[in-house]
C-alpha cells in the first residue's frame, strides 16, 4: 500500500507528465475548436502526408528490432516450418478463390484517390477533377475525405516504390493478409499459452470467406485487424519488460491505430493505461521525447473527424429513412439479431464461419470472466495475460460501438466487414480459454481439426461460388466498369459517371452526372472540337417488375438534351442492368449544339510557328476552363 502510494506520488509530481498531458488538451483545442473547418481542412491535406510518414517511421524504428528480437529467439524446426506452409497455403487459396477488385463502394475507390494525391501531389486528398490534354495526367481539384490516412498513406507508398497502378491497394492488401496470419499466430501461441493455439488461431481466421474477401480487395479494414494484433503483441512486449523502446513501439501502434479506422482511436485508452501499468511494474516513470511529442500525431483524425459535425451526409443516414441520429440504445437489440443471422448463416449468401462463430461465442462468456478476475486480481496474473485482457476490452468497446450504430447490421453487404474486430475478440476467446485447460496442446490440436473441417466444407465452398460478393450491387457494377476498361487499348475519352473517382484513378478524365449537367455548355464544346474520341455514361437501369419496363435510375438521368447510343449493357441482378452508352448529340433548346463525328480532311496550315504556338495556348486555357 505504501509504495503504491508513493507510486502515485511520483507519477503525479512528474512534470513532464503534466506538460504532455496539457499537449494533448491543445491539440483537442486546436483540431476541434480553434481552426476554422475550410482551414483545418486545408491544412490535413497539405500536411497530412508528412504526419503520417513521421508516425510509421517513429513506430518502425521501435517496433521492428523489436520483433526481430523475437523472431531471432525462436527457432524455426519442423513445426514453425509447417506453420510457414500452412500460411502460404491459406494466403494462395484466399489468392486463387478470391479476384482482386473494389469489394466496398464508395469508400476503397476513395481511399484509392486520396493515395493517388499523396503520390503525385502529396497532398492527403482525392482527386475530383483531372486531366492529361498536357500530356502527364494533372489533377485540378481535390478534396479531403473522411477516412483516415493510414492506408491512403502506404497505398500511396507502394506507389513511389513500384509506379502508379490502381491495383497497388490489392497488392498491398495482399501482402498485409501474410502478416496478418504471421502475427495472428504469434498472438495466438501469446494467449494461448503454446504454438498449437497459435496455429488454432490461423486456421480460425483461414476459415473465414470474409477475410479472404478483404485480402484482395481496397480497403482499411485488412491493416485495422492487423494493427490491433501488433498492438496487442506490443501490450504484452512492454508490459512483461517495461522500457523507452517497448513503450514507443506501443503508443505508435495505437496511434497508427486510430489513423486507420474511426472508431480504432477506443485503443488509446488500453495503450494509456497500459503505459502506467508498466510505470508502476518498472517503479518508475518512462517518457522519451518520442512518446512525449506523440499526441501531436493525432491532429489529422480529429481535424477529419470535424467532418462528421452537424451533417448527416457524412454519417450517411439518408440510407435508412427516419433515421435521425447515429447511436442510440434501441439500435442494439436489431443488430444484435442481425449479427447472429450473419455469424450462423450457412447458405453462399454471407462469407462467414459457423465453425469459427460456434467456438467463439462458446468461449466468451468464460474469457469474460478471465478478463474480469485479471483486473480485479492483478497480482495473480502474469503481464502478458494483463496484456490480452487490456486488448480485449478494446475490442469489446469497438464492438459495442457497431452495435448501437444505426448502421451496424453485420449481414448488411456494406457492413459485414465491422464484425472483423468481433472475430478477433472471439478467436482471442477461444485461444485464451483452450490455454487455461489441463490439456490445452490436445484440445487446440482437436479444435484446429475442427476448424479444418469447417474450412474444407463450407468456407472454400462459399469463397468458390462467391455468391456474396455478387449479392453487393455496387460491387458487381465496379467489376463491370474494370471490364469494359479493360477493352480499351486507349484512355483518351471522357467518362459521366456518379462514380467518377473510379475513372480518375484509372487516369480517365471524368464528371458526375450533376456536374455535366450543369456544364452542359463545356459538353457542348469538346464534343464539337473532338477533345476526346468518346464521351461515355454508365447508367444504372432498372425493371419495373409489374410492366418490365426499363428506366433508367432518375440520379443516373443526363435529361432530353444528351442523346445516347447505348454500346454495352449487363445485368447486374433481378431487375438491375449497368448501360454504357455514347454521347452522340448534346441539344440547347431543342437544337443540335453539337454532335459526335468522324475526323475529316481539314486545308493545308498556313499560319507561322509564332501563330501556332499562340493559338494552342489560348485553345489549351479555354479547354481547361471548359472542362466538366
Amino acid at each position: 500500500m505504501v509504495d503504491g502510494f508513493f507510486m502515485l506520488t511520483r507519477i503525479g509530481s512528474d512534470k513532464r507528465l503534466w506538460l504532455v498531458a496539457v499537449e494533448g488538451v491543445l491539440v483537442v483545442v486546436l483540431a476541434r475548436f480553434v481552426l476554422e473547418p475550410d482551414q483545418a481542412f486545408g491544412w490535413v491535406i497539405v500536411g497530412g502526408y508528412w504526419f503520417m510518414l513521421a508516425a510509421v517511421t517513429l513506430f518502425l524504428t521501435a517496433f521492428v528490432p523489436l520483433a526481430w528480437e523475437k523472431a531471432r529467439a525462436t527457432r524455426l524446426d519442423r513445426f514453425h516450418a509447417g506453420v510457414l506452409a500452412l500460411i502460404v497455403g491459406v494466403s494462395v487459396i484466399w489468392s486463387a478463390q478470391e479476384r482482386p477488385g473494389f469489394k466496398i463502394l464508395a469508400d476503397e475507390v476513395l481511399l484509392l484517390g486520396t493515395s493517388m494525391g499523396m503520390h503525385y501531389e502529396r497532398e492527403a486528398a482525392y482527386p475530383v477533377r483531372a486531366t492529361d490534354v498536357q500530356g502527364p495526367f494533372v489533377i485540378l481539384g481535390s478534396v479531403l475525405d473522411k477516412r483516415p490516412l493510414l492506408f491512403p498513406f502506404l497505398t500511396a507508398t507502394v506507389h513511389d516504390l513500384t509506379g502508379y497502378r490502381p491495383a497497388n491497394a490489392f497488392y498491398l492488401n495482399m501482402g498485409l493478409a501474410v502478416l496478418f496470419l504471421l502475427a495472428a499466430y504469434a498472438a495466438g501461441a501469446s494467449a494461448g499459452g503454446s504454438r498449437w493455439a497459435g496455429v488454432l488461431m490461423v486456421a480460425l481466421f483461414a476459415g473465414l470467406p470474409l477475410l479472404a474477401q478483404q485480402a484482395s480487395g481496397g480497403g482499411f479494414e485488412l491493416l485495422n485487424l492487423l494493427l490491433i494484433v501488433v498492438l496487442g503483441l506490443a501490450l504484452v512486449w512492454y508490459l512483461e519488460a517495461p522500457d523507452d523502446r517497448r513503450l514507443q513501439a506501443m503508443s505508435y501502434a495505437a496511434l497508427l491505430l486510430a489513423s486507420t479506422r474511426y472508431e480504432s482511436l477506443v485503443f488509446l485508452l488500453p495503450a494509456l493505461v497500459a503505459a502506467v501499468w508498466g510505470w508502476w511494474r518498472a517503479a518508475r516513470v518512462l517518457l522519451p521525447w518520442t512518446v512525449a511529442i506523440s499526441p501531436v500525431f493525432l491532429l489529422p483524425a480529429l481535424v477529419q473527424n470535424r467532418i462528421f459535425s452537424g451533417q448527416s451526409g457524412a454519417w450517411e443516414m439518408g440510407s435508412m429513412p427516419g433515421v435521425t441520429t447515429p447511436f442510440a440504445f434501441e439500435y442494439f437489440a436489431p443488430n444484435l439479431g442481425h449479427a447472429l443471422a450473419f455469424f450462423f448463416d450457412f447458405g453462399p449468401y454471407q462469407p462467414s464461419s459457423p465453425v469459427f462463430a460456434a467456438l467463439g461465442l462458446i468461449a466468451l462468456p468464460f474469457y469474460g470472466l478471465l478478463v474480469v478476475r485479471s483486473f480485479r486480481l492483478p497480482a495473480s496474473h502474469s503481464p502478458r495475460e494483463q496484456a490480452w485482457s487490456l486488448l480485449a476490452v478494446g475490442l469489446l468497446g469497438v464492438t459495442m460501438i457497431y452495435l448501437f450504430y444505426f448502421w451496424g447490421q453485420f449481414d448488411h453487404p456494406v457492413i459485414r466487414r465491422l464484425s472483423l474486430p468481433a472475430h478477433l475478440l472471439m478467436a482471442l476467446a477461444v485461444v485464451v480459454v483452450v490455454g487455461r485447460m489441463a490439456a490445452r496442446e490436445k484440445v487446440a490440436r482437436l479444435l484446429t481439426l475442427v476448424a479444418a473441417g469447417g474450412f474444407l466444407f463450407h468456407s472454400l465452398p462459399v469463397m468458390a461460388k462467391r455468391a456474396y460478393a455478387y449479392d453487393y450491387a455496387p460491387g458487381v457494377e465496379m467489376e463491370f466498369r474494370t471490364e469494359f476498361l479493360g477493352l480499351l487499348p486507349e484512355r483518351d475519352f471522357l467518362f459521366i459517371d456518379n462514380d467518377s473517382v473510379f475513372w480518375i484513378t484509372q487516369k480517365v478524365p471524368a464528371s458526375p452526372v450533376a456536374q455535366a449537367q450543369a456544364r452542359k455548355e463545356g459538353l457542348t464544346y469538346h464534343l464539337r472540337n473532338h477533345s476526346f474520341s468518346q464521351i461515355y455514361v454508365f447508367q444504372s437501369v432498372l425493371v419495373d417488375d409489374q410492366t418490365g419496363e426499363r428506366r433508367v435510375d432518375p440520379a443516373d438521368d443526363l435529361g432530353p438534351d444528351f442523346e445516347l447510343e447505348t454500346v454495352w449493357e449487363r445485368r447486374v441482378q433481378a431487375l438491375l442492368f449497368a448501360r454504357i452508352s455514347r454521347v452522340t448529340t448534346i441539344r440547347h433548346e431543342g437544337e443540335a449544339a453539337a454532335r459526335a463525328t468522324e475526323a475529316v480532311p481539314v486545308a493545308v496550315e498556313r499560319r507561322t510557328t509564332e501563330e501556332l504556338e499562340k493559338a494552342r495556348t489560348l485553345y489549351l486555357e479555354n479547354w481547361i476552363k471548359k472542362l466538366p
